[in-house]
Parts: C-alpha cells; structure tokens; sequence
C-alpha cells in the first residue's frame, strides 16, 4: 500500500466494521480534492517560455521566470524583485535531478498586479534529490513552492509570507505557502508560512498530497485569514507515513460572505483527510478563530493507524460570524479507527450556539481511538453574550463528535478508551452519548457543572447551513444509542 495507489489507502480506511456500511466512494469523491487541485496546478505545468538559467548564480528573473534543467548548485547574489505577468506561472521552475537552490538568505520578491492568477514563487516537478534552503519568498499569489511528483525533496529553512490570492470564480482552489503532491521521501524541516490573506474555497499554510513517507519538523504557520472559505495550517490528504514533530499553527481566521460553494468554511490548525500512518509530536494550535463551520487545533478525519502525543491547543473559538453560530469548536477531533491521543492537553475552547449543540476538548467518531493521560480544561458553550444555556448544547470535556449529515449522525463511537484522563472547568466532564463499548479508566474531574454524562434514549437536534457544509440546510434528531459502556458509577 502506498499514496500511488489511492484506493488501497480508502479501502484500508474502509475495511473497519464500523465503516462497512459507508458508502467509501461517495465520501472519497467529496472529501478527496487532490485530482481537482492538480487540475488547477496544471496551468503552472503547462508554462512556456521560460529563461534558461546557464549560470550557478541567479542575479535576476525575467517575467517569464527562469528553468532550471541541469544540476547542480544554484545560489542568489542578492534580493530579487520579480515582476511576473498576469499569468500562471513560476518564478523558478526546476525539473531536473540533483539540485541545490540555496537562496543565500535573500528575499525572492514578487510584484503581482492580478492576485487572482496562479503565480508561483519556486515550482519543481518531475525531479528527485531537489532542495530548497535559506530564503524568504514574499508576497507570493498561489504558492510560495508548489512541487509535484518529486522524490527525496528537502525545504529547509525557508520563509514564505505576506500570499495574497483572491479567486472564487475556481472550485476548491487552494493557495498553501508551500504545496507538495504526488511525492515520496519529502523533508520540510525549520520553514516559516505567516502572513497569508486570501480570498478562496480554501487554504493552507502546508499542504501535501497523495505523498508517502515525510517528515514536517519544527515548522511555523501564523496570522493566515481567508476572507470566505476554509483554513488549514498543515493540511494532509491521501497521504501515508508523515511525520509531523515541534510544529505550530496560530492566529487563524475564517469568515463567510456569500461562498456557498466552497467544502466549508472551517479553521484546522492541522488537518488530515483520508490519510494512515501519521504520527504529530509536540506539536501547537493557538488562537483558531471561526466563522460559522468548525473550528478545531486538530482533526483526523476518515483516517486510520494515526498517533498524536503532546499536542496542546489553546484559545479554540467557533460562531464568530454575524450570524453569532457555528458548526462545533473542537482542541482535538477524530473521526477513524486505530487512532491512539496521548499526553495533550487543551483548554479555552467555546462554541458559539453551535449548531452541533457541543464545543469539546477531544471528541472521537469511529473505533478503537485511545485517549491517554489528556487534559481539557474550560470548554463552554454559549450565546454570544457568553450566557450558557443547556438549551444551546454542553462545553465537554470529552465526549462524541457530531455531525448532522447523513452518514456521519448516524455513526457513533465505539470501543473508545479514556485512560487517566482529567475535565476541569467544563458544563460536562466526560459525556457518554453515542458511545458503545467503550471504558472510562482513572478519569477525573474539577469544577464541572456534570461530571458523567449519561442520558439513555435521549435525542439531540442538530442542524446545519450552507456555510457549514449542508446546502440546503438540514436539521437531524440523533438518538443516543449508548451500550455496553464502563465508567465511574455504571
């Protein structure tokens, strides 16, 4: 199994009995937007007229950019300003093997007069043993670096800031500081995204796709606002084996303002979909704010076999909109199977009347997820004057992930683990709905309004709108159908 096989990837995600009954094609052409986005990149492929480079150091860049064909060693002599034209294209492209581009600790500047074009800063393609260091790539549209079917690519110590894109005329375009499809052995390691404003379906500071075997270390993603869509700042998708360690996202923002074709309009600090494999250690989500769909540090969703350790999300806010609503607001969402969380802890995390009717600390969806040694500590949910109300859903501490879409409602979460797990400061600690078979072992709890949730039969409405990813809007009763739990008291 590997990412160049796609569908061993959704079919080993899709062989857990919990998801026998899913429809696994449906969901993978929804949720699975890595044809579409090489779609979108093809114009930056399909680029003619580039300037040959013939030397080893790169002193200017025509507006065509240049081509880089042989390898070797290739350096800056000073700052670069590039005026591209109001087309697709790159300022470097490199399509050769064995190559070194050390930007010297130069700034490769562009000067964008039609921000809704894709216009790149580096793009390499069809190239292995390729490396990019020691720069500053600024004010970039599309990508900083966008590489596709590469292998044994490193990005070391580069910065890209102050991407400005704004196209919502293209489906799921998605500008990332540094993009990364169809690809093998990839390093990503001391690399700065910030500054990123756009106007799209979505965005990303990192993004890899359909990529085997990786490590992303000791990277930063900061102040990343899109104007009327999504928000991610390391976005994974149909890939196996990454390994993400020391990382940090912080100060994102969504809103909504007529885009109601866009996936959603959520805020992930980091985010995978349709992945196995990965592992995430110490790694940070501060100050997500959303707009009216989610807003989590973290989500695995529809992935399998995956490991976070120390992952600490702070100040975590859904339904800042006008609105006054969002979908839910999450420290550390799962929706998989064989997913082990351990030793994170999260806190500050509030829903603004969530239309899920919940905010949580750690939620989980499917089976076998095991939560160790975590902590969530002041989870609310409210209007948007702060008043709580049960009316309005529950701040959990830990508990299921809601959905009201069809099938997600109707998939509850099964053989979950808590284990030496703590709630403090939360309307309910630990909430048992939707749960079955599942064990709460050495949990405690300080200062929760309800310590153990337990309410057999119960039904909950919940309800989405197109800004949350359900065009036309939906409401759905889900009854609970917990069973076969252990926990404090049962």
């Amino acid at each position: 199994m590997n990412a160049k096989d796609p569908q061993a990837i959704i079919d080993k995600i899709f062989s857990y009995a919990v998801f026998k009954e899913l429809d696994k094609a449906a969901l993978a052409a929804r949720f699975d937007v890595t044809d579409a986005i090489c779609d979108i990149n093809s114009a930056i492929r399909l680029q003619q007229g580039q300037s040959p480079q013939t030397g080893n150091v790169i002193s200017k860049i025509p507006a065509q950019g240049i081509l880089i064909s042989s390898p070797g060693t290739y350096t800056f002599a000073a700052d670069i300003t590039w005026c591209p034209a109001s087309v697709a294209c790159a300022a470097i492209t490199i399509v050769s093997d064995d190559v070194v581009l050390d930007l010297g600790s130069f700034n490769l500047k562009a000067t964008v007069q039609d921000n809704s074009q894709r216009i790149t800063g580096i793009f390499v393609v069809n190239a292995s043993h390729v490396t990019i260091r020691n720069g500053t790539l600024v004010d970039m549209c599309l990508h900083g670096i966008c590489a596709e079917s590469v292998s044994a690519l490193i990005i070391e110590n580069v910065t890209v800031t102050g991407l400005r894109f704004n196209n919502l005329s293209i489906r799921n375009i998605c500008p990332a500081g540094i993009h990364i499809d169809k690809a093998s052995q990839v390093t990503i390691a001391d690399c700065a995204v910030q500054s990123m404003y756009v106007t799209s379906d979505a965005a990303a500071g990192i993004q890899i796709l359909n990529t085997l075997n990786g490590t992303v270390s000791g990277c930063r993603v900061n102040d990343l606002v899109n104007y009327d869509g999504s928000v991610m700042g390391y976005g994974y998708i149909m890939s196996l084996g990454i390994a993400t360690s020391n990382c940090s996202s912080a100060n994102f923002q969504s809103h909504f303002s007529s885009n109601i074709q866009a996936i959603g309009h959520s805020v992930l600090g980091f985010v995978s979909i349709l992945c196995i494999s990965l592992t995430y250690e110490n790694c940070a989500a501060t100050n997500m704010t959303g707009c009216c769909d989610d807003c989590h540090g973290m989500a695995v969703f529809l992935g399998a076999m995956v490991k976070v350790d120390n992952f600490t999300a702070n100040t975590v806010t859904d339904g800042v909109a006008q609105s006054n609503s969002g979908a839910k607001a999450t420290g550390l969402e799962v929706y998989g199977a064989e997913v082990v969380i351990s030793n994170c802890s999260v806190e500050n995390i509030k829903a603004i009347n969530p239309q899920d009717k919940q905010g949580t600390g750690f939620s989980a969806w499917g089976m076998d997820i095991t939560f160790i040694n975590c902590r969530a500590d002041n989870v609310v949910v409210c209007d948007e004057n702060g008043n709580q109300n049960p009316a309005l859903g529950y701040g959990t501490g830990f508990g299921w992930a809601p959905d009201p879409r069809t099938p997600f409602r109707n998939i509850g979460a099964y053989r979950v683990q808590y284990r030496a797990c703590s709630a403090s400061n939360c309307q309910v600690g630990f909430d048992t709905w939707c749960h079955v078979d599942s064990t709460w072992t050495d949990v405690s709890f300080t200062n929760c309004d309800t310590n153990i949730l337990v309410e057999p039969g119960a039904t909950r409405i919940l309800s989405g709108n197109p800004c949350s990813e359900c065009n036309p809007p939906i409401t759905a009763s889900v009854t609970n159908i917990a069973s076969g739990n252990t926990y404090p008291g049962s």
